[in-house]
């Protein structure tokens, strides 16, 4: 299964924090932004081994 834009992720080296995926590269990887508050992380060219799918309650 690949990853798509809009998906919710943990970054491994964040484990903490939900990040979005706002856009994948022609390379494979993805560009991904979080808010914590009123601050905002992104983050760019993550490998998708580096992304865990956040599991939605059910």
């Amino acid at each position: 299964m690949t990853m798509q834009v809009g998906e919710q992720v943990k970054l491994a080296s964040m484990p903490n924090v939900i990040f979005k995926i706002i856009k994948k590269n022609t390379d494979g990887s993805f560009e991904v932004e979080a808010k914590l508050g009123n601050q905002h992380i992104s983050y760019g060219h993550i490998a998708p081994e580096m992304l865990r799918r956040v599991q939605s309650p059910h």
